[in-house]
């Protein structure tokens, strides 16, 4: 598996190192197809330079599924499969990895930073063989666990950096003037607005975000509020209507009281004159 890791790299190497050596040749026109696939590889460099963090979930869906598809394919060709059956499980692969990519931030902005890392480490070291395949890896796997960590500002530097490299370099190709400075410069210039523009686009986003927080906040506290009030009106009403209960129960035993009193004189009268009529009879009866 080395050797064939091995033959693997070296040919992609060949191949690119031979297809930029004939795209950078002076004086030499470009063909249709080739302007046609500059121009598109310009663009996305561009994409990915301005709009990396907005697009990461499309981006990550989109290696999810070439680099599922590829390595599945190339395993199941390893492990002596043959017919379609390397073709479905390379499928198979690339659907699971997209969907994951895309569904789930984390692990899209995960996908996204390796497969940058990995290409730009690649583009800079040029492996030949499986130890610096794997150093690549590597490389890509650190700046995406750091990507976990700070997802939004490691993805605009990683997507600013790819892309401005990428555009600047197929537009450099693009141009009739051939001059490493202009290189260099268009490269350069290009991530640093990346930068930019992303920061800003996110510092609107999250502004925006507060913006909308606050708004949901003062309403609660709003509604909230008004319920306090109701709640207090209700605690009003119901004590104003305990406190005249009160004073008709008041105003009802003062009532009883006052006619208990009048019971009680008119007895204390029917008494006396008892008494009257009783020493008026003793009296007759003596004479």
């Amino acid at each position: 598996m080395v050797m064939n890791m091995d033959v693997l790299l070296e040919r992609i190497q060949v191949q690119m190192q031979s297809g930029m050596t004939v795209l950078m040749e002076k004086g030499r026109e470009l063909a249709t197809v080739e302007m046609i696939m500059l121009a598109g590889a310009a663009a996305v460099g561009l994409l990915f330079c301005f709009f990396g963090l907005k697009m990461v979930r499309f981006w990550a869906a989109v290696f999810g599924l070439s680099v599922g598809f590829a390595g599945g394919s190339y395993l199941a060709s390893y492990f002596g499969l043959e017919g379609y059956i390397p073709l479905i499980i390379g499928g198979v692969a690339g659907v699971i990895l997209a969907v994951l990519g895309g569904v789930f931030y984390r692990a899209g902005v995960f996908l996204v930073a390796w497969i940058v890392g990995i290409a730009g480490s690649a583009y800079f070291l040029q492996p030949k063989d499986w130890i610096f395949a794997l150093i690549c890896l590597a490389i890509g796997l650190v700046i995406a666990l750091i990507t976990l960590k700070f997802a939004e500002p490691v993805t605009m530097l990683v997507t600013a950096i790819f892309g401005g490299a990428l555009a600047g370099q197929a537009g450099y190709i693009l141009l009739p003037m051939k001059n490493l400075m202009i290189q260099i410069a268009m490269i350069v210039v290009l991530i640093i607005l990346g930068i930019l523009i992303q920061f800003l686009l996110e510092s609107k986003r999250r502004k925006r975000l507060h913006l909308k927080k606050a708004d949901e906040i003062r309403k609660t506290t709003s509604v909230a509020n008004e319920v306090d009030k109701a709640r207090a009106m209700m605690e009003d009403l119901d004590q104003e209507k305990s406190g005249g209960y009160d004073e008709e129960e008041d105003e009802i035993l003062d009532l009883n009281e006052i006619e208990d009193e009048e019971y009680d004189e008119e007895d204390d009268e029917e008494y006396e004159d008892d008494d009257d009529i009783q020493f008026l009879t003793l009296d007759d009866d003596d004479e």
